[in-house]
C-alpha cells in the first residue's frame, strides 16, 4: 500500500491493545529500497514484505530498525537469514550490522535519511528523517492514534520531552508512525503530544492536592476510560511523570506513596 510518494506500507498481522491495528513496516525508495521496522517474526508478514518488494521490482539494501521491541525488530533477523539483508540500527541493538549514531546519513538510491537519537519510549530509539519530503519515520515515539508508553528507566519523561522538542524544531510535514495511520500534520501532532504531557503533570498535581496517593491510585483516577489490561502501561507513564515532578521539586515520595511538597 503506497502511503506517500516513494513510501509503501505493509501492515503486520499483530493487532492488540498495545499495537493497535498492527506494526507498520515501511518500504522506502525506488529500485534500491530499505525496510523500516520489519516488525515481528511472523512468517506471513515476512513473506508479504518480500512480495511487496518483488512486485515493485526492487532490491532491498538494508533493514532500518527504530528500536529493539519485539513488534519492530525480530523480522529483521529473519530477513537477514533468508536474503542477507543487513540490519542498521542503534549501537545498543543486538547483532546490528551497521550501528547508526545520531546524525548519520543513509542513502537508499535517491532517498536520503538521517538517523536521529530520540530516547523516551525506549533508551535506544531512533527516528529516521527525510529532509527532502519533510517525512519523519518515528517508530514508537509518536502513534497515529492515542499516545505512547514511556520507558521504564529513570528520566524517561525528560528524555521524551527533549526528543519531541527536537522533532518539533524540524517541522515535519508528515509523520509515519510505527502504529496507526499516517499523520498528515506532523508539527501539530508533536505539539499536541507536548501539551498532553504538560496536562498530565497538572492532573497528577491536582489529584495529590486531595492527599497522598500511590501510583495505582493515580492510575485509577486518571485513566478512567482505559481498559484495565493497560493499567500496567499507564502506571509506567504515571511513574515517569512523578519522577519528573520530583526532579522539579513539586512532589516527594514516601515508600509507595507520593505527596505534594508544601511549596509546590
Amino acid at each position: 500500500m503506497v502511503v506517500t510518494p516513494g513510501v509503501s506500507r505493509v501492515l503486520a498481522p499483530n493487532p492488540s491493545l498495545m499495537t493497535g491495528p498492527g506494526t507498520n513496516t515501511y518500504i522506502v525508495g525506488t529500485g534500491e529500497v530499505a525496510i523500516i521496522d520489519p516488525g515481528p517474526d511472523i512468517p506471513e508478514h515476512v513473506d508479504a514484505i518480500l512480495a511487496a518488494v518483488q512486485d515493485a521490482r526492487s532490491t532491498v539494501v538494508a533493514s532500518l530498525v527504530t528500536h529493539a521491541h519485539g513488534d519492530h525488530l525480530p523480522a529483521a533477523y529473519r530477513l537477514r537469514a533468508r536474503c542477507g539483508i543487513p540490519i542498521f540500527g542503534h549501537p545498543d541493538l543486538a547483532d546490528v550490522d551497521r550501528a547508526l549514531g545520531d546524525g548519520d546519513e543513509i542513502r537508499i538510491g535517491s532517498f536520503d535519511l538521517v538517523a536521529l537519537d530520540t530516547p523516551g519510549h525506549s533508551d535506544a530509539h531512533l527516528c529516521f528523517w527525510n529532509e527532502t519530503g519533510h517525512l519523519l519515520f518515528c517508530g514508537d515515539l509518536i502513534a497515529g492514534v492515542g499516545t505512547v508508553v514511556l520507558g521504564e528507566t529513570p528520566g524517561s519523561l525528560t528524555r521524551y520531552r527533549s526528543s519531541l522538542r527536537r522533532l518539533e524544531a524540524l517541522g515535519p510535514s508528515v509523520i509515519l508512525p510505527g502504529h496507526g495511520p499516517l499523520v498528515p500534520d506532523g508539527l501539530s501532532k508533536i505539539r499536541e503530544y507536548l501539551a498532553h504531557r504538560a496536562e498530565r503533570d497538572r492532573q497528577i498535581v491536582d489529584v495529590l492536592r486531595s492527599g497522598p496517593a500511590t501510583v495505582e491510585m493515580l492510575v485509577q483516577r486518571l485513566y478512567v476510560d482505559t481498559p484495565a489490561a493497560l493499567y500496567p502501561m499507564a502506571a509506567r507513564n504515571v511513574r515517569a511523570h512523578l519522577e519528573w515532578l520530583a526532579e522539579v521539586r513539586h512532589v516527594q515520595r514516601n515508600g509507595e506513596t507520593w505527596s505534594l511538597l508544601p511549596d509546590a
